[in-house]
C-alpha cells in the first residue's frame, strides 16, 4: 500500500515528503468509519495483503467477498483503548467517525505503535493514502502532488498506467520467477561450498566417509552424465591461468562462466555445448568476481531466449552458450537487446545437427545474427576462442551491446594458454574504462589492443597473411581460414600468387579495414563460405564485394565465391580456383591429400557462386554499354517474362508534413497478359525518363556517352 509520510496539513507545504510502501503481509489492521472512505481503507488494507478487523456493521457488509478468506472480521466496540493498539501495524479512520472520537483513536493508536490515517484529518494522520495502480508482477504505480492537487495526480497516474508497455508485467513476474530460482541456486552452493569447506577442514559427513570420497563415487543424475563427463575439466587450475587441452566449446564456456553471474545454454542433449558451463556450476565454482554462477539448461525453440529478459533486468551478467541450431530462434529477442542496449553475451558453435542428428561444419550461426544490431565475432582454434570470448565480454560490458561469438565447433582440442580470473576481470575493466562513451567499433578495436598488450596475442577485425605482391586473395572466417592459411605454402611453392584474409569481425563490418589489408597487387577475391545453405555465405560475399567496390575503386578486382563443405574441401577449392593440378609438384602434400578427401561432385557444386559470379563495377558498365560484343543480357529478372504497364492512377494518402511518402498507385494493365489475384506478390521495376535524365546531365555538365 502506497503512503507518503506526514500529516495532509503539511504535505502542501512540504513538497519533500518521503513516499513509501507499508509492507501489511501478514499483518493486522483495524478500520473504524461508516461511510465510503472506510470501505476504501479496508479494501486498500485486504489488497495489500492485511488481515482487517472492521469497527462498524456497514462497512463489514461492504466486504463481504473478502470474508470467506478469514481476512475480515468485525468488533462491537468503536473506541480504542492503547492496549488493544497494539496488535494492529496500522489504524485507519473513515468519516462517520466524530471529531472528538477520532484524536482518542490517533492517540490510542500512537500510544500502541501503530501509524494513524484518519480521513480529513492530516493534523491527526502519520501518513497520507496516496492514489496509486497495482499490477501483475509486483508492479505498484502511485502519484501524488503532496496534498496540493488530488485531481491532478490521479490523472496523471491514469495517463501513466495507459503509458505502460503491455508486456511489462508479465516480465516482471518472469524476472521475480528468476529471481527466486537464482537466489535458491545462491543458497543451494553456498550449502555446498559451506560443505567442501568442511571436507578440508578434516571434517567427516554423518556416514563416516569423506564428502569429497563419496562426491566422487555417486554418478550425476542420468540427464546430466553427460555433462559431467565432458567437463572432466580442473576449474581450480585454470582460474589461476594454466595450460591445458581444451576444445573451442569448452575454452568459451571457461571465458563465460568466469565473467558472468547467469549462463543460459541452448543447446540438444548431443551436442556438447555448455557442458562444462553446467558441470562449474553443479560443482559450486566461483566466477572471476567471487560470485555464484548458476548454469539452465533451456529448451530451444521459436521465442528461445525470452528468459534472457528476466535475468539482464535484474542487473545480472549474463552468458549464453547456443548450438548453431539454437541462435536462430535468438534472433527477434537478439534485435530488442541490441534495441534497448543491453549487455549479453551468445558464444555459438559453428556447426549444425541434421536430421539424423549428424553435425556439420557451418556458419549460418553468424548469418542468424548479421540483422539483428549485435556485434559478431569469430574464432577459428581452441585459443581464439578463449581470447575471441574474452573480447566478447569485454565489449559487451564497454559498449552495453549484445556481443556473438562463433566458436568453430569443427575444431579439435589443443593447447590453451587460460588468463587468470583475476586477468580477465582486469581485463573487461580496462577495456570498459577504454571504450568509455564510444561505439561498438571502437570498443572492439581497444579490445584487441589490450589483448596484445595484456596477453601477446595478436588480433584484428582483419588479417591478412601471404606475400605482399599476391594478386588473388582467399577470406574467409573461422576454422575455414585456418585451413586456408594452412595450405597456403604448398600453393606459393608450386608458383601461386595467393595470400589469406581471415575475418575475425563480421558485425560491425568495416569495408576500410578489409580493404587496407589487401596487398595493392590483388586482382581476384575468393570467398570461401562454409555452410550448408547458401544464405550465409551470400551475405558475405556481399560485404567483401562492397568493400572491394567502396575501397577500391577503380582497381576492376573481381569478387567470386568457392563454397566449402567443411574444412577438408578447403585446400582443394583454393587449388582448383588457382588451376593448380592437385599433386603437380612435390611441395604439394597438402592439396594432395585434401582433394583425395574430397568428393568430386561436392567440389564441383560447392565452388559455384551462391547468386553468380560477383562483377566489379567497371565489368558491369561495360556489358551494359557493349551488350552485344559481351553476349550481356539486360533484364530486371533473367528468365522471368515482365510487363510494361502504365501509371493511372497517384495520390498521396500521408500529409506533406509527415516523415513517410504513402501513395495509392493504380496500374493500367490493359494490353499486357499481366494478371493479378489478391495476394499475389507484384514486383515493380521502374525507370528512368529520358528527358529528366538528360536534363540531370546537363545540370551537373556530365556526358551520358563516357564511361
Amino acid at each position: 500500500m502506497a503512503a507518503a509520510a506526514g500529516s495532509d496539513a503539511t504535505l502542501a507545504t512540504a513538497p519533500t515528503s518521503l513516499m513509501v510502501g507499508l509492507q501489511l503481509s501478514g499483518r493486522k489492521a483495524a478500520v473504524f468509519g461508516s461511510g465510503a472512505s472506510a470501505v476504501t481503507r479496508a479494501t486498500l488494507a485486504l489488497e495489500a495483503g492485511a488481515d482487517v478487523v472492521v469497527h462498524s456493521a456497514n462497512v463489514a457488509a461492504a466486504l463481504d467477498k473478502w470474508a470467506a478468506s478469514g481476512r475480515v472480521s468485525t468488533a462491537g466496540a468503536t473506541t480504542l483503548a492503547a492496549g488493544d493498539a497494539a496488535a494492529f501495524s496500522v489504524v485507519l479512520v473513515g468519516d462517520g467517525v466524530a471529531g472528538d472520537a477520532a484524536a482518542a483513536i490517533a492517540q490510542a493508536a500512537r500510544a500502541g505503535g501503530a501509524a494513524v490515517n484518519v480521513a480529513g484529518r492530516g493534523d491527526l494522520s502519520d501518513f497520507a493514502l496516496v492514489p496509486s495502480y497495482r499490477g501483475g508482477g509486483g508492479l505498484q504505480v502511485a502519484v501524488t502532488t503532496n496534498g496540493v492537487a488530488p485531481r491532478v495526480a490521479q490523472r496523471l497516474l491514469r495517463e501513466m498506467v495507459a503509458r505502460l508497455p503491455k508486456d511489462l508485467e508479465p516480465r516482471l513476474s518472469e524476472v521475480a520467477r528468476l529471481s527466486a530460482e537464482a537466489a535458491a541456486a545462491e543458497r543451494a552452493h553456498a550449502a555446498a561450498a559451506a560443505k567442501l569447506e568442511a571436507v578440508a577442514a578434516g571434517a567427516a559427513d554423518e556416514s563416516g566417509l569423506s564428502t569429497a570420497v563419496t562426491a566422487a563415487a555417486t554418478p550425476a543424475p542420468a540427464s546430466e552424465a553427460g555433462d559431467a563427463a565432458a567437463a572432466a575439466v580442473d576449474l581450480s587450475t585454470l582460474r589461476h591461468g594454466a595450460q591445458a587441452t581444451l576444445d573451442a566449446q569448452t575454452a568459451a564456456a571457461y571465458a563465460a562462466h568466469a565473467l558472468s553471474d547467469l549462463c543460459f545454454v541452448y543447446a540438444a542433449a548431443a551436442q556438447p555445448v555448455g557442458a562444462a558451463a553446467l558441470a562449474w556450476a553443479r560443482r559450486a565454482e566461483k566466477n572471476a568476481y567471487g560470485g555464484w554462477v548458476s548454469a539452465l539448461r533451456m529448451q530451444t525453440r521459436g521465442g528461445a531466449g525470452h528468459a534472457l529478459w528476466g535475468a539482464l533486468a535484474a542487473g545480472a551478467r549474463v552468458a549464453a552458450l547456443a548450438g548453431g541450431d539454437s541462435l536462430a530462434h535468438m534472433a527477434d529477442v537478439l534485435r530488442e537487446l541490441a534495441t534497448q542496449r543491453h549487455a549479453l553475451v551468445v558464444h555459438a558453435e559453428a556447426q549444425t545437427l541434421d536430421a539424423a542428428g549428424e553435425a556439420h561444419a557451418d556458419h549460418d550461426a553468424a548469418r542468424a545474427a548479421l540483422a539483428t544490431g549485435a556485434v559478431v565475432l569469430a574464432s577459428a582454434t581452441p585459443q581464439e576462442a578463449h581470447d575471441v570470448a574474452l573480447v566478447a565480454h569485454a565489449v559487451a560490458a564497454a559498449a552495453q551491446v549484445p556481443v556473438v561469438h562463433v566458436a568453430d565447433g569443427d575444431a579439435l582440442p589443443a593447447g590453451v594458454r587460460t588468463a587468470s580470473h583475476a586477468q580477465a576481470a582486469e581485463f573487461v575493466g580496462a577495456v570498459t574504462k577504454a571504450a568509455a562513451g564510444r561505439d561498438a567499433a571502437a570498443a572492439v578495436d581497444a579490445a584487441f589492443a589490450l589483448l596484445r598488450s595484456t596477453f601477446g596475442r595478436t588480433y584484428a577485425r582483419c588479417e591478412y597473411s601471404g606475400p605482399a605482391d599476391a594478386e588473388t586473395v582467399f577470406v574467409a572466417l573461422g576454422r575455414p581460414a585456418a585451413a586456408a592459411a594452412d595450405a597456403l605454402p604448398a600453393l606459393l611453392r608450386q608458383g601461386a600468387s595467393a595470400g589469406v584474409l581471415a575475418v575475425r569481425a563480421l558485425r560491425p563490418w568495416d569495408a576500410a579495414a578489409l580493404a587496407a589489408s589487401l596487398p595493392a597487387t590483388v586482382r581476384r577475391i575468393v570467398v570461401l563460405p562454409c555452410t550448408r545453405g547458401a544464405a550465409a555465405g551470400d551475405a558475405l560475399v556481399a560485404d567483401v564485394a562492397l568493400a572491394a567496390l567502396v575501397g577500391l575503386p577503380g582497381r576492376n578486382v573481381r569478387v567470386t565465391a568457392a563454397g566449402v563443405a567443411g574444412c577438408d574441401a578447403v585446400a582443394a577449392a583454393m587449388a582448383a580456383a588457382l588451376g593448380i593440378e592437385a599433386g603437380d609438384e612435390a611441395g604439394a602434400e597438402a592439396v594432395a591429400d585434401a582433394a583425395e578427401t574430397a568428393k568430386p561432385a561436392q567440389a564441383t557444386e560447392a565452388v559455384q557462386p551462391p547468386l553468380g559470379e560477383t562483377l566489379a563495377a567497371d565489368d558491369v558498365a561495360r556489358m551494359l554499354a557493349f551488350p552485344e560484343a559481351y553476349d550481356a543480357l539486360v533484364a530486371a529478372r533473367p528468365g522471368e517474362r515482365t510487363h510494361t504497364v502504365r501509371v493511372s492512377a497517384k495520390h498521396r494518402m500521408t500529409p506533406e508534413a509527415y516523415d513517410r511518402n504513402i501513395f495509392h498507385i493504380e496500374f493500367d494493365t490493359r494490353g499486357t497478359e499481366l494478371t493479378y489475384e489478391i495476394g499475389d506478390a507484384l514486383g515493380v521495376y521502374g525507370a528512368n525518363d529520358a528527358a529528366q535524365v538528360d536534363a540531370f546531365l546537363a545540370a551537373y555538365g556530365l556526358d551520358g556517352d563516357q564511361l
